[in-house]
Order: C-alpha cells, then structure tokens, then sequence
C-alpha cells in the first residue's frame, strides 16, 4: 500500500485533543480515556506513518467509541467527526489529490 500523508488530519486531532483538555478531565474519565486514544492517533499520523499502523488506531478509537461514549454526546460528535476525517483523507489519497 503506497504512504498517505495523514499531516492535516494530524492537526484536526491535535485540536480536538487540545479542546477536551482544556476541559481539564478527571483521571480514568471517559474523557480521560478518549485523550488517550486521541493521542495515539497523533502519535501514529505523524510522519512517516503508516496506513496499518493508522488503522488500527482509529480502528481503536471507533471500539472506544462504541463501548463507552454515548452517541449524541459532545464526545460522541468529537468521535464521529475524527472518524469522518479520517476517512476523508483516506479518500483524498485514493483519489491522487
């Protein structure tokens, strides 16, 4: 599988990350927990990243997702939309843009 440059969707979760820290989360919250995994995808988007690395991680992230946040939550939308944008960029690259 060719490299994918995953940089922009690096920044959309770096600001999400910064968004629910500002929040100051308790330790072992289910907000704690989504940093975490926030986290985990920064760590892996940034270059050079590979797509298998990337989705198991967000793989990780939509499990999260599914067995603890409730869906129409501020979190819940925060998941969807990190989702989403990765998608997007996985689509972006398969279109050659």
């Amino acid at each position: 599988m060719r490299d994918i440059y995953f940089g922009n969707f690096r920044l959309i979760v770096i600001q999400q990350i910064r968004e629910i820290q500002e929040q100051e989360p308790e330790h072992q919250s289910i907000e704690w927990y989504l940093l975490k995994y926030l986290r985990r995808i920064e760590k892996n988007a940034n270059p050079p990243s590979t797509p298998g690395s990337m989705e198991n991680s967000v793989r990780a992230l939509v499990r999260y997702y599914v067995d603890q946040v409730e869906e129409h939550s501020d979190l819940g939308e925060r998941c969807r939309f990190v989702y989403e944008q990765y998608r997007k960029t996985l689509r972006e690259a398969k279109e050659g843009k």
